[in-house]
């Protein structure tokens, strides 16, 4: 029977496409967010931030990544080895590539980079980071209750909250069930000869991933990096908090929190590189649920977003340079990964 393959020029067309669809929601986030403000009053704003303390908000920020560096360390603990600073280059590289490619592809690069430093499998090292989305829904879901008890949420922000909770208790019910309770799995010859090719290399990769995740789960490292996870949001908390004081916008800690939760969850879903547009978009929309001005709002959003970024090129572009890898490289390689499991 003969099977249906994509071309390298549909692949290329169904990416350009992608690409094309993501920059014009961006687009399209950015003419709202600037759309009916007062430009006068945006550049008295902005003449009159408080940039010690800003950068002093972007100082903290960078701690969270420093957290995220030692969780990711903890979690490839029990399939392989890796030193802090390797985490922390290999997370970087990815933070950089994200702010370049859509639909954080660097995730994909970051996961390659840290297999290389760990000698480990790839699939092994992307099960890292699957289980890093689920330690993040768990605080993030955590932190959206505690808001919740101490201010009152505008409908937005609820609704949002409600759907998390949801997402999250049925990501832990998943990994609880398909993760630590079921047995490990492996495909035998016998079984693979009765796939379709690219149903065997699918079923492979779920069953590497899904052990892989088996193992991590069962490690008592997976709890010190549950409990390393909650000062990633505290240090971004705090960090929006300074910034937005600096800016001139005095609003309560609490307040604040909820507003970056708030962001935070529709973040959740892949769109244009470094989120631009989804960022200002959800910022200003959370802002103004709160009684902040629009033209405020608006060119807070735009401030906080070059303020937390431009370390993250610098950084991001540093550890990208140390680690010897090229873009093309990875593509090439991860293309090789992909074939050599088909087989």
């Amino acid at each position: 029977m003969e099977t249906m393959t994509k071309t390298p020029r549909t692949v290329s067309k169904q990416r350009l496409w992608g690409t094309v669809i993501g920059y014009g929601v961006a687009l399209a986030a950015l003419v709202w967010v600037f759309h009916d403000i007062n430009f006068a009053l945006l550049r008295r704003d902005v003449s009159h931030v408080n940039w010690l303390l800003a950068f002093a908000g972007v100082v903290v920020d960078i701690g969270r990544y420093v957290s995220q560096s030692v969780r990711w360390a903890f979690l490839i603990r029990p399939i392989g080895k890796i030193s802090f600073f390797r985490s922390f280059q290999s997370l970087y590289t990815g933070i950089f590539l994200n702010l370049l490619l859509p639909l954080r592809m660097g995730e994909v690069a970051r996961a390659y980079i840290a297999s290389q430093f760990a000698h480990t499998s790839f699939p092994s090292i992307f099960s890292s980071i699957l289980a890093e989305y689920l330690i993040d829904g768990i605080w993030l879901a955590i932190s959206v209750g505690i808001v919740a008890l101490c201010v009152p949420l505008p409908p937005d922000i609820a609704n949002a909250a409600r759907i998390l909770g949801v997402a999250v208790i049925i990501a832990m019910a998943l990994f609880f069930v398909f993760v630590i309770r079921s047995p490990k799995i492996k495909m035998n010859g016998k079984a693979s000869a009765m796939l379709w090719k690219p149903l065997i290399w699918v079923f492979s990769l779920i069953a590497k991933m899904r052990n892989s995740m088996q193992t991590i789960g069962r490690s008592p490292y997976f709890f010190a990096a549950i409990a390393v996870s909650s000062l990633d949001l505290l240090f971004h908390i705090v960090a929006f908090w300074i910034i937005c004081i600096a800016y001139g916008i005095h609003i309560p800690f609490i307040v604040a929190a909820a507003i970056m939760l708030f962001v935070f969850v529709g973040l959740i879903i892949p769109n244009a590189p470094s989120n631009v547009g989804s960022f200002q978009f959800l910022c200003v929309v959370g802002l103004l649920a709160f009684g902040v001005d629009k033209t405020a709002a608006s060119g807070f959003s735009v401030l906080f977003f070059l303020l937390v970024n431009i370390p993250q090129v610098i950084l991001g572009w540093l550890m990208f340079a140390k680690s010897g890898q090229r873009l093309y490289d990875i593509k090439e390689k991860l293309a090789a990964l992909r074939l050599s499991m088909k087989e």
